[in-house]
């Protein structure tokens, strides 16, 4: 039976095909579209929120904001849903409905005003209104960020672009074109991922900001690698350098806390990558591919349970130090099979030299032997349900085909992965 879940099924054929880490479009429509569909839930549980718990001076704000971002969706839907799928989205509403009290919730529910005016600038709705800023700042989720300098900024947009006008000090205004780009005093855009529809979101547009104190990240360091990711990936396996450039929507950088994790997902804004910047374009090729298989997996996760463990038991896997629960050993084995898979190919290409053919093998039988070792820890669990179970016997297959001479090209990567998990 087809696993079906908030109005979507999951077709088996489908349900195989990204357990073997190379689906098909029709399999990423749907999972883009239960995302959408999930994100549409939790707005709701917002507006639930709001209505029980906000006192009236901070409702009235947040009804301003509402009004404006309805409006904003009006002229184009379909536009709006880009930006209200952005992943700092989804985490800002998860941050707002797990903000402790009424005073909490006030103070996460800031930027949505923001998001309303990103949303016209895609859409062209006409708007009108004025928006108080955070610290002087005035943040346009997915976009860019203006150091208004002001308390508050007038904000009058249209089919043409939007002007943004710090109220008391006009001589920062900046008019900004549909696609971000501004001229004017304080305006910084996200920058393109070049190749996608990605953005480096290095500016602290997202919904955990980057403190004042923080150095801003190299930018041009940061498309330079990326660049040379994605062509390694290009040269070595078409399909899934063509994966990374359709799904990543941002990279967000980060710093690695002492030993910690040097990339992980959100749970809450799958297709964002949050890394420390990878040393070479190899360890960014990988890192690439690691993080969108979490993104895929958490997606997935919302449509059809894997699993009924509630995180009590934990388990050992390879690329860990600390036991993990099946929820982790799942997410992990994923990834790594997505590594073990891209190695493959690597080392099966066509016009290898022998000690590049060495290499790329070693690499894949590392990845196949951790995940080899993690499925049996899945399988032995019982603790997956029956698609759970058809999950990871698919991976299981698709595991033991690897090395079989598949015809597909390199990548890269100096050091096997000591990600996160999914958080």
């Amino acid at each position: 039976m087809a696993p079906t879940a908030g109005g979507f099924t999951v077709p088996p054929d489908a349900l195989l095909r990204i357990a073997a880490t190379r689906q098909r479009s029709c399999d990423l429509d749907l999972l883009h579209a239960a995302l959408h569909s999930r994100r549409l839930v939790l707005f709701k549980a917002l507006l639930a929120r709001v209505g029980r718990e906000l006192p009236p001076a901070a409702r009235a704000a947040f009804d301003r904001d509402w009004r404006l971002l309805e409006l904003a969706e009006s002229p184009a839907p379909a536009a709006a849903r880009r930006l209200l799928d952005y992943p700092a989205v989804g985490g800002w509403i998860v941050d707002a409905l797990n903000a402790p009290g009424p005073d909490g919730l006030t103070a996460a529910l800031h930027p949505l005003g923001g998001i309303a005016v990103g949303t016209a600038l895609r859409t062209g709705a006409r708007l009108d209104t004025v928006l108080p800023t955070a610290g002087g700042r005035l943040v346009l989720p997915g976009v860019g960020a203006q150091d208004a300098r002001a308390a508050r900024v007038r904000i009058r947009s249209g089919p043409h672009g939007t002007l943004l006008t710090p109220v008391g000090n006009s001589a920062r205004s900046v008019f900004l074109r549909p696609d971000g780009r501004g001229a004017g005093a304080g305006w910084s855009c996200l920058a393109v991922l070049p190749g996608s529809a990605g953005r480096l979101d290095d500016l602290g547009t997202g919904h955990t900001p980057v403190p004042d104190a923080a150095p801003r990240p190299d930018r041009a360091a940061w498309l330079t690698r990326w660049r040379a990711a994605v062509a390694l990936l290009a040269s070595a396996d078409p399909w899934r350098a063509a994966e990374v450039t359709r799904l990543v929507r941002s990279v967000v950088p980060m710093t690695p806390a002492g030993g910690g994790a040097s990339s992980g997902t959100l749970r809450a804004a799958p297709w964002a990558v949050h890394t420390a910047l990878p040393d070479t374009a190899r360890r960014f090729a990988e890192v690439l591919v690691h993080e969108l298989a979490h993104s895929k997996l958490a997606v997935l996760a919302d449509l059809v349970a894997l699993h009924h463990a509630d995180g009590s038991a934990v388990h050992h896997v390879p690329w860990r130090k600390d036991p993990r629960p099946l929820d982790g050993v799942l997410q992990g084995t994923y990834a790594h099979l997505a590594l073990a898979d891209l190695w493959s190919r690597v080392a099966e290409r066509p016009g290898a030299t022998p000690a590049a053919r060495h290499v790329a093998r070693a690499r894949r039988e590392e990845y196949r032997a951790q995940v080899a070792d993690a499925l049996t820890v899945l399988l032995d669990s019982h603790q997956l349900t029956e698609h759970g179970v058809r999950f990871t016997v698919s991976m299981k297959q698709h595991l033991t085909s690897l090395g079989r001479g598949s015809n597909s090209p390199y990548a890269l990567s100096d050091s096997l992965s000591g990600d996160g998990d999914v958080r």
